[in-house]
């Protein structure tokens, strides 16, 4: 299936091994469209096109363009009528091959071409999955028809630290010209605005800051790499077979029974000495079909299983799973990196918001819904702190999403307030809530502020886990208040989503942390009125992030640019006194499109 940005399909491609034996003519077709798309959009605009294959890199193609007339700029905003993007092959169905034609990101495509212009600095922007300011600053540069080659640390999260080394910051996105780094979204909208011609941002980049080519190579391999999440997908053969069998039955069918499937099985198209009882057990140890938890003489497609009758059931007890199952952060990266590439599929105003009707009929949504099923017989609690941090951080930003996917945003305060309680995933044969993972596992079993135990006299707020509770197992003990910058419930004001790792968890906590804090709501500094305003996390929080004194030096570390000076200087008065803050109301507000 191939699709363009606006995420709807446009035509189907055949199966995935057949694509590979004519990857060679898929490959040439497609640098085809792009020389032919360009050539009718300039043909007017006077330019001379050098065209070249480049089997070495495995670039579709490379251009070169010599404008005979026009200023780069025109070839620039024509060249923005060429489509944006098509998904990469990590986001489809398993029976099908998606292309990534991609070009912001895609090297020797248009954009080398847009490049090779004499007078055309060459842009690369850093970013990754999930992030508003990414998205804002792409559609920024877009809408001033600058071409960009896209750089993506989402697979490869330890890659920041080395970009840090170069820009000064653990945050994204980083943009640069020609190599020099330019700043942040802050920096980049505001030099955008400078002037029509973009002359203030072309001429930005600090050349004592300059991305190395050793660094481009790395992220350029970590973005087009097969991606690992491959190895939990089903054999596509019998992915194709499902498939057909799905569409023999009825795309709205869920519980069905096994005289259904044999009969249908019966005339499926596949080797004719297999018979349809050998057949659905295929299906079943493949687990593309499953037993139904709820009517045990039914079966259930595992990528599209009937969502849970009533509040309060896990979202991945709709079948049981068979045979073995991946390691516990394999689960949770693949989960949270799949949610996150949906997210930004189907974000909406800049990522601000989010169309999860869209998003839950995704086909890709359907291989998460059937993955989240392993975690039930997975147990995180052999892993080291590190990696049982980064796993319960993915699992609570993936079920987030996947509640949302399959219930439905919750329709005001009271159910908000509710859902985080109902929504919930059975880990290593143990129940888990929204609330279980952040209070009892990820903040040391401590109370929620939102509990009634906190406003009612007489009454010690406890924590979700009580003597005798076999996830106690599970707790991390010390815990990290950064945590409250890397889980997302779905409100306007979280913080963005990302992909966290044992190996990289620091540096991922860090980053997510500079993140929550360039934002003004989050932390705004006002001298004139010796103010200093945070979020409400910060207040609901306050005794996760310690003392005064160590809350701030988390705002030190943090807060970077102009606003560190102010922040400084700030503190530095207050410390006789001790903090005086103030709070900025919470936008609870779902980020629902």
């Amino acid at each position: 299936q191939m699709e363009l940005g606006s995420g709807r399909p446009l035509l189907p491609l055949m199966p995935l091994e057949r694509a590979y034996k004519l990857r060679p003519l898929l490959r040439a077709l497609a640098g085809a469209f792009v020389v032919v798309a360009s050539l009718i959009l300039c043909a007017k605009s006077g330019f001379t096109f050098t065209v070249s294959g480049d089997n070495a890199s495995g670039s579709l193609l490379r251009m070169s363009a010599t404008p005979a007339r026009h200023s780069a700029r025109t070839y620039v905003s024509a060249a923005k009528c060429l489509p944006s993007e098509i998904l990469s092959s990590r986001n489809m169905p398993n029976s099908f091959q998606r292309i990534r034609l991609n070009r912001n990101s895609v090297r020797g495509g248009v954009t080398a071409a847009l490049a090779s212009l004499e007078g055309a600095p060459h842009v690369q922007i850093v970013t990754t999955e999930g992030c508003k300011f990414c998205k804002k600053t792409k559609e920024a540069l877009s809408q001033r028809g600058i071409s960009y080659e896209e750089l993506s640390v989402a697979g490869q999260p330890s890659l920041l630290g080395e970009l840090s080394t170069v820009s000064g910051i653990k945050t994204v996105p980083q943009v640069f010209v020609d190599g020099a780094f330019v700043g942040d979204s802050e920096v980049t909208l505001g030099l955008l605005e400078v002037d029509e011609n973009n002359q203030a941002f072309f001429s930005a980049g600090d050349t004592s800051k300059v991305l190395s080519s050793e660094t481009v190579s790395k992220l350029v391999a970590a973005m087009s790499s097969e991606s690992e999440d491959d190895a939990l997908a089903p054999p596509q053969a019998l992915q194709r077979l499902c498939d057909e069998l799905r569409a023999a039955l009825g795309s709205q069918a869920t519980a069905i029974s096994r005289e259904e499937v044999l009969q249908a099985l019966s005339t499926a198209s596949g080797d004719a000495s297999t018979s349809p009882e050998e057949l659905l057990q295929q299906l079943l140890d493949a687990n593309l079909l499953g037993e139904s938890l709820d009517e045990s003489s039914k079966l259930v497609f595992t990528q599209n299983p009937p969502p849970p009758g009533k509040k309060g059931i896990p979202l991945n007890t709709r079948f049981k799973w068979r045979g073995e199952v991946a390691s516990p952060n394999q689960i949770s990266e693949a989960l949270q990196r799949g949610m996150s590439r949906l997210m930004d599929a189907h974000g909406k105003e800049g990522g601000k918001t989010v169309d999860y009707k869209a998003l839950g009929s995704d086909p890709s949504f359907g291989d998460l819904v059937r993955l989240s099923h392993q975690l039930a017989l997975c147990d995180p609690s052999t892993l080291s702190r590190e990696d049982r941090m980064a796993f319960f951080i993915n699992i609570y930003n993936a079920l987030i999403v996947h509640a949302m996917a399959v219930l439905g945003p919750p329709p005001n305060f009271a159910a908000r307030m509710l859902f985080y309680g109902q929504v919930k995933y059975v880990i290593a044969g143990q129940e888990y809530s929204c609330n279980d993972i952040e209070n009892g596992v990820l903040r040391g079993n401590r109370p929620s502020p939102a509990s009634v135990a906190q406003v009612v006299p007489f009454v010690k707020p406890k924590g979700p886990f009580q003597d005798g509770d076999l996830r106690l197992s599970q707790v991390i003990s010390p815990p990290d208040a950064r945590i409250h910058f890397a889980l997302n419930c779905g409100a306007k004001s979280c913080p963005a989503i990302r992909v966290y790792t044992g190996d990289s968890l620091e540096m991922g906590l860090q980053s997510a942390t500079e993140a929550f804090c360039v934002d003004e709501s989050n932390v705004d500094v006002d001298l004139d009125n010796n103010a200093l305003r945070l979020s409400k996390i910060f207040q609901w929080y306050r005794t996760d992030f310690g003392s005064d004194e160590e809350l701030a030096e988390l705002l030190r570390e943090a807060v970077t640019g102009d606003r560190a000076q102010r922040l400084c200087q700030f503190l530095d008065a207050q410390k006789p006194q001790g903090l005086k803050l103030s709070f900025n109301d919470y936008d609870w507000d779902l980020n629902e499109a």
